[in-house]
């Protein structure tokens, strides 16, 4: 017999598949304070007005020379840094105007943990013991931790109720429910890779397809496969059928079973490597305040208007006539207004006939 294709199985109803967001990693609930639902209202919102405009120090303008048109870090007359910079220790520029490379200095200040001078808080030995960001142990940072990131914190579980809590997910097509018994599974059954559950779903046989996707994830995250092991080649998406349900998500999809067992080998899902970015030179493993190449100039966004097409200010500050978007008045052919606002009387050669498309 030949190769099995995916048009020996049915196609997909259901499952809109795994993005990268949909990666295990603790909750983030947000920030939304009860104060943020009040909006301005009453006494605030007289309050609630720029501070920017004043006649002097103190007043909302500029604190060096009293002007109300910039603020003090944009005015012509602020005097020259006469401080030490912070990143080299020379003398007449600030640290974020430093091209220099950074310089280790004594420390001389207090430690903010014991409140004792002579170090930081980072050297401090009375510091807490530094806790794992992913398994919450003590000793290690997130980056050295050797603990399974996707079941790690999952509730212990016997293989069989696992296994049961798989089953009932599958009927019920609920993809996060799904995920999370598989992990629960995996926990269960430490050994067990995406191709062995691919295959057991097929003999059983069951709704969840696993299928391995080529996928771009971002480079902050990593694809792990279900023993924790990082940097695999491609992500698992879960689906209701063997063939894509829709053109999009056809890209990147394996072209036969087989193709797909095989690319199970070397899958599994996105997870943040908890590794920072610089966001001067784009690399892995630092922050900007640490990159030790030389401070990069960002673009900066100019602001144009969208009226007169003149840098410097917004549509809703222009003082020069507005724009129709192109239009013109159907009436007279102007460009400076459309029909409904046009002064002159009415011109019935420009008006066509619904019926016929005759004008008089």
């Amino acid at each position: 017999m030949g190769a099995n294709t995916w048009d020996d199985t049915p196609a997909a109803t259901a499952s809109d598949g795994f993005k990268p967001d949909d990666a295990f990693t603790p909750a983030n609930d947000g920030f939304s304070p009860d104060a943020a639902d009040e909006g301005f209202t009453g006494d605030f919102a007289a309050e609630n007005i720029s501070k920017h405009a004043g006649g002097g120090p103190g007043d909302g303008g500029c604190r060096v020379c009293g002007s109300d048109a910039h603020f003090a870090k944009d005015c012509p007359d602020k005097p020259p840094n006469s401080g030490e910079c912070y990143n080299c220790g020379e003398m007449g520029h600030s640290k974020a105007d430093c091209v220099n490379p950074r310089v280790e200095r004594e420390f001389t200040g207090t430690c903010r943990v014991c409140e004792q001078a002579g170090h930081r808080a980072a050297d401090c030995p009375s510091a807490p013991p530094q806790i794992c960001k992913v398994c919450f142990q003590e000793g290690h940072k997130g980056t050295e931790c050797a603990a399974n990131r996707l079941t790690v914190g999952l509730q212990e579980l016997s293989v069989e109720d696992a296994w049961k809590m798989l089953e009932d997910a599958d009927k019920d097509r609920e993809v996060d429910s799904i995920k999370k018994a598989i992990l629960a599974y995996a926990k269960a059954y430490p050994d067990v890779t995406f191709e062995e559950l691919e295959g057991v779903f097929r003999e059983a046989p069951m709704q969840t397809y696993l299928i391995a996707k080529e996928q771009q994830v971002s480079d902050t995250h990593t694809i792990v496969n279900l023993q924790g092991k990082a940097d695999q080649k491609y992500v698992v998406s879960i689906q209701f059928g063997a063939k894509p349900r829709r053109a999009k998500f056809a890209e990147g999809w394996p072209s036969s079973p087989e193709e797909n067992l095989t690319r199970l080998v070397e899958a599994g899902w996105p997870m943040d490597r908890m590794v920072p970015k610089c966001d001067n030179c784009g690399q892995l493993g630092h922050i900007m305040k640490s990159c030790p190449e030389e401070k990069r100039e960002k673009e900066q966004v100019v602001m144009s208007c969208g009226n007169c097409n003149e840098p410097g200010h917004r549509n809703r500050d222009c003082d020069k006539p507005r724009k129709t978007s192109g239009k013109t008045c159907k009436n007279c052919g102007s460009p400076e207004h459309i029909a409904k606002d046009c002064p002159e009387p009415r011109n019935m050669d420009n008006v066509e006939c619904r019926e016929c498309g005759e004008s008089e």
